[in-house]
């Protein structure tokens, strides 16, 4: 998670306007220490809201953007619908991750990523991606209207951003591994 959710009641919430949101104290010394190690960074964002109406679509591209630019990442993914349009690129599947991979030559199998939500380790898992979850609070409610699976778990649980790309540095020092992004 890059950027700091708003929060009504227990629900999380993304930002509604560049100027609503705010990167984490955390994410550019977690993605410099990232990039020094040479890996490939993406992003990879459900965006619901456009599908409902409640943001469009220039404005949820507008802040992916600037989040690439902002933290020096490689490139970022949207999924624009609604889990009723039945995409293949909505997490938890896992299409985003295989158009990404593609597009930057990434090999699943030997990818990372790093996610605050069932979704993004189910994504992962569907993909063939190693996953950290970054533990929060509505980690594991329910997205959609859809529960996480009983057996769904990460590789990796931590409680910081830092704590994720320490865990994933000591896990793939011995091997040459490209995470494939944040989710």
């Amino acid at each position: 998670m890059l950027n700091e959710v708003r929060k009504a009641g227990l629900v999380s919430l993304p930002p509604r306007s560049l100027e609503e949101l705010r990167l984490t104290p955390d994410s550019a010394s977690a993605v410099e220490r990232l990039r020094a190690e040479g890996f490939v960074l993406l992003i990879v964002t459900n965006q619901p809201d456009v599908a409902r109406g409640t943001i469009n679509r220039e404005v949820a591209i507008e802040i992916t953007d600037h989040i690439v630019r902002a933290l020096g990442l490689d490139d970022g993914y949207l999924c624009l619908h609604d889990r009723a349009d039945g995409c293949d690129c909505r997490k938890p599947e896992p299409g985003m991750l295989v158009t990404a991979a593609r597009d930057w030559n990434v090999t699943l199998g030997t990818s990372w990523l790093i996610g605050d939500r069932w979704v993004d380790i189910a994504a992962a898992r569907a993909a063939g991606v190693r996953s950290i979850l970054l533990d929060r609070p509505y980690s594991w409610m329910s997205s959609g209207g859809k529960e996480p699976p009983p057996d769904l778990q990460p590789d990796i649980r931590c409680s910081t951003l830092s704590e994720c790309v320490d865990e994933l540095l000591r896990v793939v020092q011995s091997a040459e591994q490209k995470p494939l992004g944040f989710a």
